[in-house]
């Protein structure tokens, strides 16, 4: 009984394995009552092996195994139904702990680890019956073949390329169906699937070819997530125990009832034969290598012991050589980091190290130059004057001989291309242990500083010069200043003189102002009570001898009343113009784009609002007088709707600009205009463009205008052509 054998040589193989593992870890076993939980990977529709009962619950051959296994290895167990592909991903990702069978191949190895196998399956090949053309693989070429996607035959009929047409399906179950349905040639299963499918669905027309005809075997096991040795060896001890207290035949009997007896060929002895000695041979060579184990262990820990401590060892000369190669880096950053040149030296007075400063100084390219060379021969052997310089005279050398710093600001060294400059040093003794065993160098070349302290003695000499002669300037001017003195005081008296005379003039303006007053209201009063009558008799003796007059005399009568009406507008103006100049201003911060749309609507009429077309830019708020502002809208809007009256475009735009100082606003219409040649004109009073017959006025708005602007601080201008309207611009101070 071939399946028999397999659980013998299982069941050896995982005591043994159990045995040497429980013998290396030198651990005592605790009984656990409650182990790890466990989660399984298992399908649905694979059966025998894996599959749901008729409530929904995981059944099949190898769940009921591993099942076994887990309660017998003292796991519980929880079990996640999934398709097979997505399993195996689960399983690699360590999202489910096993999966309860799968094939043992080297590409499988790669991705999981695997239990000793307990179950082999023979691979073979089903048609339907009556089909007479297969009878080697190579009949298969051109065969529609079916395998089940991601079943182990799927990687087998491409590793030996059974056909050019291999198509999977989900299930077996779908594979026999399409294969009954005459929609393939072939499926390619284990043989024990096949059979059990074939008398499960009722396939009678569906038949294996020879078993000869494709030889291949493989080993099933329990596979966990790679790396998780812990489960490993509880599932093979869990396997051990279950195939020797003959849990295992019951359960393969249950799914696969009673094993078939064959006769034992040579080779089946043979290979029982093997499996009996090889064991008991392993059993009788497992007591010398606990003995063997058991001193290797003790070296190997005692040796282990030692390389630790050679380990600590290396990793704290590895920890002192990097802090040692990070400090002298650091050194090194900070010496070719500095202005200064620095150089070291032995009691030979011989370079041992130069910073990069030093070089650029000395005139040397390389350190290579340097290092390893007799500084004093090489920098330092002549005097100022040109006379040689002896090593035992070098004062960058004395602190050699007496083990102090020394400074010098006073020297001279010299370049690689035997020029010289002067220069300025420290010498400072190295020592080692209360001996001096060389000389730090720093030096500055001084060309600069000489320079500039030549230059700073010129110009004290110079200052001197020039402060005796600006004393002798001051004192003469003093002088001076004493016999103006007196002058001075004379002028203080006559510039009191004159602040009382504007006083008194000013006094005088104030009566001059209130005089001013009086006579606007007499203009207001006297000038138009004769035109109230003038204008009143002319209308009493238009409509009483209205009758009697020719049209002539109706003409003359009319020109007498609009020339009445002119003369009260003209005195209107000019009373305005004469109040604006004079009334106090009440500066508040003023929302102009609403003063400008409330002024078009107060002085268009109904007609002009329906036919002009109104365009403003919103607009900035602006600190000034708001009565004055609203007259400023009120004249230049006025203007721009009597101008553009005749003309074909009417049209208002409104807008704003920020200059650096001052916002500029502006009105624009498309009316008359004017010949800009005139425009320093405009804002004279009693100065129009265009006669009165065109456009009635009195000269006097436009002066108004500028007179509120040029109170507020600002600027008045304005552009135009003639018949191409006009744009009237102001300004006003931002602060």
């Amino acid at each position: 009984m071939k399946y028999n054998q397999l659980n013998y040589f299982s069941v050896l193989v995982c005591l043994l394995l159990v045995t040497i593992g429980n013998t290396q870890a030198d651990i005592p076993v605790v009984d656990d009552p409650v182990g790890p939980v466990i989660l399984l990977g298992s399908e649905a529709d694979y059966p025998p092996y894996c599959s749901l009962d008729e409530a929904g619950q995981p059944t099949g051959f190898s769940v009921e195994l591993f099942a076994a296994v887990a309660d017998a290895a003292n796991l519980e167990l929880e079990i996640k139904i999934g398709p097979w592909l997505a399993l195996k991903e689960y399983l690699a990702k360590g999202i489910v702990d096993a999966l309860p069978i799968v094939a043992k191949t080297p590409e499988r190895e790669i991705r999981y680890d695997f239990t000793i196998p307990y179950l082999q399956l023979q691979t073979a090949i089903f048609v339907r019956k009556g089909t007479n053309d297969i009878h080697t693989l190579d009949d298969l070429k051109e065969k529609e073949i079916l395998v089940m996607k991601g079943d182990i035959n799927e990687e087998l009929a491409m590793q030996l390329e059974l056909s050019n047409f291999v198509s999977t399906t989900t299930t077996f179950d779908e594979a026999f169906l399409k294969l009954a349905a005459g929609e393939a040639d072939a499926v390619i299963a284990h043989r024990i699937i096949g059979l059990q499918i074939i008398d499960r669905l009722g396939l009678k027309g569906i038949a294996m070819l020879d078993g000869k005809l494709i030889q291949t075997r493989h080993e099933f096991c329990f596979a966990v997530t790679k790396g998780n040795d812990a489960l490993l060896a509880s599932l093979n001890e869990g396997l051990a125990i279950v195939m020797a207290d003959g849990t295992y035949s019951e359960i393969y009997k249950k799914w696969f009832g009673p094993v078939i007896k064959e006769e034992l060929s040579r080779a089946d002895i043979l290979r029982i034969a093997l499996w009996l000695f090889l064991p008991l041979g392993a059993i009788l060579s497992f007591f010398w290598i606990i003995a063997l184990r058991r001193e290797v262990k003790r070296r190997t820990r005692h040796l282990n012991e030692e390389i630790e401590e050679h380990k600590q060892t290396w990793e704290e000369l590895q920890t002192q050589q990097v802090q040692l190669k990070r400090r002298e880096a650091q050194i090194h950053l900070l010496l070719n980091s500095t202005a200064e040149g620095i150089y070291g030296i032995d009691r030979e007075g011989n370079c041992t190290f130069i910073n990069k400063s030093a070089l650029e100084v000395l005139g040397f390219e390389d350190r290579s130059q340097v290092i390893g060379k007799n500084m004093h021969q090489l920098i330092h052997h002549t005097k100022p004057d040109g006379s040689p310089y002896g090593a035992g005279e070098c004062e960058i050398h004395r602190a050699f001989r007496t083990g102090e710093g020394m400074h010098n600001d006073d020297d001279v060294l010299w370049r690689a291309d035997g020029t010289s400059f002067p220069a300025e040093y420290y010498s400072y003794p190295i020592r080692e242990n209360d001996e001096t065993t060389g000389v730090v160098v720093t030096f500055w070349n001084i060309t600069e500083q000489k320079k500039a302290k030549e230059e700073l003695l010129r110009l004290k000499r110079n200052l001197e010069i020039e402060v005796a002669q600006r004393t002798a300037e001051l004192e003469e001017k003093v002088r001076k200043l004493d016999k103006s003195q007196q002058a001075m005081l004379y002028m203080v008296e006559d510039l009191n003189e004159v602040t009382a005379k504007m006083k008194e003039e000013r006094r005088k303006l104030e009566l001059s102002n209130q005089e001013l007053d009086a006579f606007t209201y007499s203009v207001s009063h006297d000038l138009r009570a004769p035109l109230r009558a003038i204008n009143g008799y002319s209308d009493f003796l238009l409509k009483d001898y209205g009758d009697k007059l020719d049209e002539e005399g109706k003409r003359f009568l009319d020109v007498i009343r609009n020339n009445a009406t002119k003369m009260d507008r003209l005195i209107t103006d000019m009373l305005n113009l004469s109040r604006i100049s004079r009334a106090e201003m009440r500066m508040t911060t003023v929302d102009l784009g609403r003063v400008a749309e409330t002024i078009f609507r107060e002085v268009a009429t109904e007609e002009e609002q329906s036919h002009f077309e109104f365009e403003m830019e919103p607009l900035p708020a602006a600190f000034c007088d708001y009565a004055l502002i609203k007259q400023v809208w009120i004249n230049l809007i006025s203007n721009a709707l009597k101008y553009s009256g005749k003309s074909a475009v009417k049209k208002i735009q409104i807008g704003s600009r920020a200059e650096e100082n001052e916002l500029v606003f502006f009105v624009k219409d498309f009316g008359a205009g004017f010949n800009p040649k005139y425009k320093d004109k405009l804002f004279g009073v009693f100065q129009r463009l265009h006669r009165d017959d065109e456009f009635k006025g009195t000269g006097v708005g436009l002066a108004i205008v500028q007179r509120i602007i040029h109170r507020h601080g600002g600027r008045v201008w304005a552009e135009a052509e003639l018949d191409q309207g006009a744009t009237f611009y102001f300004s006003l101070l931002k602060n």
